[in-house]
Parts: structure tokens; C-alpha cells; sequence
């Protein structure tokens, strides 16, 4: 190499360099320009198609595990229908057991003073002295009571014999005519029943007399004579008349 050859090296180098610096100063102040001057956005899109996922496994068959709960419901219901019919045939028990409480009785609402009630008029007079002075035998319809229980001597078949006689029962229709009845109680004889038709009629004494024909009582071994037993009777009030037989036996005459 020459002399000429080796001073010319240094420069060449040194312009190299100066234009690489230069170069590198170019490049950093483009970036600086990039980084601080504003970029319009991209439109451009790139789209990357991407794997499909792996398919997810099948979920386990419920169906097992539905029937077991579905048999164990019905097996539920099935033991609570029985309990529940034996809690109703239970309380139908002790409904029939247990009387119906009643309902309290209303206060009854007070009652009216007592009203004073008339007396209820006395019964007629059964021998009035307005009828026995007009001679009205319709008065004498009915039954009547003669006399008194008493005790007598009667003759039953041939022989006397002491008995207990009853109280006499006179019946009247209402024109005066009836039944006269007279029973006795005798200790051998028994039970002595004597009847016979009566007929009554007004006296112009004021009296009445009732005459009665001879009859057979029963049993027949007694009779009751006609003519001694018709009575003459005398009014004393308005409920008692005294009469007496042709044997001066004296009866009370008084309404049943």
C-alpha cells in the first residue's frame, strides 16, 4: 500500500462512521416520531379458526333413581292412607262415645203474674127443693147410695143366718122406674145378690115411695119380698133424703 493509500483510509472510515451515526440518529427520532404522533386505528382483522372443544361426557341415567324415589313415595302414601283411616275410625269411635253437649237453654222470659181464676161453680144440688116440691122425677136419674154397711139377720133356706149386709144401690131411668141392688156376705151361704125393678113416684105428702115387686136372688135359696121393701122417703137437703121400709128400717138416701 502507499503512503497516499494509507491517509485516505482514516477519512473513508470516519465518513462510514459518521453515516452510520447518522443513520441511527434518523431511526431514533422516527421512533420518537411514532410513538408521540397519533396512528389511525387498523381495520383489518385476522381471524384464527380454533379447535373445537372435546364433546362433554353423557350424564349418568337418572331413571334408577327416580323409580326408587317414586316406590318409596307411594310406599309413604300407602302408610299414611292407613294411618289416617285408623285416626277416623278412631274418632268415629269416641264421637259415638261422647254425648252432644247441648246448647244452653235460653233464660226463659218471665212469666205473668198469676191470673185469679174464679172458682168453679159447686155442682147441682141433686135433691133441689124447687124440683121436689114440683114432683120432677127426672131428677132421681142416676145412681144412688141407700143406706149404710151393716150387718142382718136373713133367711136362707129354712134357717137364719147373721151376715154382712151392703150398703143398698138404687138406679133411676128418667121417668121414676130403675133398679134396686142389695148384696150380703154370709159365712156359710157366700156372697147373696138380690135385684129387682123399682119404680118411684110422688106422694101428695111431699113424700117419695118407691115400690118394687118379690124377686128370687141368687143363689135361690133367698128371696127378697116385695111389700117390705118399698120405701117412703122425706127430703132433709138438698143432698140427703132419710127413707124407710114397712119394717121401720131407716135408710140415707144420697147420689153416688
Amino acid at each position: 500500500m502507499t503512503a497516499r493509500s494509507e491517509e485516505g483510509w482514516p477519512r473513508w472510515l470516519a465518513a462510514l462512521l459518521m453515516g452510520l451515526l447518522l443513520i441511527l440518529a434518523l431511526l431514533i427520532v422516527s421512533w420518537f416520531l411514532r410513538a408521540c404522533a397519533p396512528v389511525s386505528p387498523s381495520t383489518s382483522l385476522t381471524l384464527h379458526e380454533t379447535p373445537a372443544p372435546p364433546a362433554p361426557e353423557a350424564p349418568p341415567d337418572p331413571t334408577p333413581l327416580l323409580k326408587a324415589a317414586l316406590d318409596e313415595g307411594v310406599a309413604d302414601g300407602r302408610n299414611l292412607s292407613a294411618e289416617l283411616a285408623a285416626l277416623e275410625a278412631d274418632i268415629r269411635k269416641k264421637v259415638a262415645l261422647c254425648k252432644p253437649v247441648e246448647p244452653p237453654k235460653p233464660p226463659e222470659p218471665p212469666k205473668p203474674p198469676p191470673v185469679a181464676k174464679a172458682p168453679p161453680p159447686p155442682p147441682p144440688a141433686p135433691l133441689p127443693a124447687d124440683r121436689w116440691a114440683q114432683k120432677d122425677l127426672g131428677m132421681l136419674q142416676g145412681c144412688w147410695r141407700l143406706g149404710q154397711d151393716t150387718q142382718g139377720s136373713i133367711g136362707v133356706g129354712g134357717r137364719s143366718e147373721r151376715c154382712a149386709v151392703k150398703a143398698g144401690r138404687i138406679c133411676f131411668g128418667a121417668n121414676g122406674g130403675g133398679e134396686r141392688r142389695s148384696t150380703a156376705v154370709c159365712p156359710a151361704t157366700g156372697t147373696i145378690t138380690c135385684a129387682a125393678p123399682i119404680t118411684a113416684r110422688f106422694g101428695n105428702d111431699n113424700t117419695l115411695g118407691t115400690t118394687q115387686p118379690a124377686v128370687q136372688c141368687n143363689p135361690g135359696q133367698a128371696n127378697w119380698t116385695g111389700p117390705p121393701n118399698s120405701l117412703t122417703c122425706r127430703r132433709v137437703s138438698d143432698t140427703l133424703a132419710v127413707c124407710r121400709d114397712r119394717l121401720n128400717f131407716e135408710y140415707e138416701f144420697r147420689r153416688e
